[in-house]
C-alpha cells in the first residue's frame, strides 16, 4: 500500500446513493469474491447451511474460488436497487469504491468509478486514513480466498 502514488491523499467524497450501479456486471467488473468466512456469514444471515448456500448463491471458478453468482447481469441479492443481504455483504461491496485497481490513478478512478457512479462525487470526504484502513480489509479478505 505504501508504494502506490496516494493522489486521493486528501480523501476522496463519496455517499452512497443507493442506486445499485455497482451490483450490476460492467466489463471486467462481474463478479463479487466471497472467502469462506463470507460465506459462513452470509448462510447465517440468511439462516442456511454452507452447502446449500453455496449451491444456491455462489459459483466456483475453474481453482475452486467461489463468488456470488449474477443473474442476468446483477448480483443475485440485488433487490431493486437494495441489497437484500446489506447487514452481511461481503467486503468488495462494503469496501467500493476503494479497491486497489481503482485507485491506480485519479484517471483509473474518473473512468471506472465517476463515470458511473452517482456518489463518488457528493457527500463527506472520506479520509485517506479511512481509504487505507478499507485497502486493508480488503486485501485481508483476498488473502483468505
Amino acid at each position: 500500500l505504501g508504494s502506490m502514488e496516494e493522489w486521493w491523499e486528501k480523501g476522496l467524497p463519496f455517499a452512497c446513493t443507493e442506486c445499485g450501479k455497482c451490483c450490476h456486471a460492467r466489463g471486467e467488473i462481474a463478479h463479487v469474491a466471497v472467502n469462506r468466512s463470507e460465506q459462513e456469514r452470509l448462510a447465517r444471515h440468511l439462516d442456511l447451511g454452507l452447502p446449500e448456500f453455496q449451491e444456491r448463491f455462489t459459483e466456483a471458478d475453474a481453482e475452486g474460488y467461489r463468488s456470488l453468482r449474477f443473474v442476468d447481469g446483477q448480483c443475485v441479492f440485488l433487490k431493486g436497487t437494495s441489497c437484500s443481504v446489506h447487514p452481511a455483504k461481503p467486503v468488495q461491496c462494503r469496501t467500493w469504491p476503494f479497491w486497489h485497481e481503482l485507485l491506480k490513478s485519479s484517471a483509473a478512478y474518473a473512468r471506472a468509478v465517476q463515470s458511473f457512479c452517482p456518489g463518488s462525487r457528493q457527500g463527506d470526504v472520506v479520509p485517506a486514513a479511512e481509504i487505507r484502513r478499507q485497502l486493508r480489509e480488503l486485501a485481508r479478505a483476498e488473502a483468505q480466498e
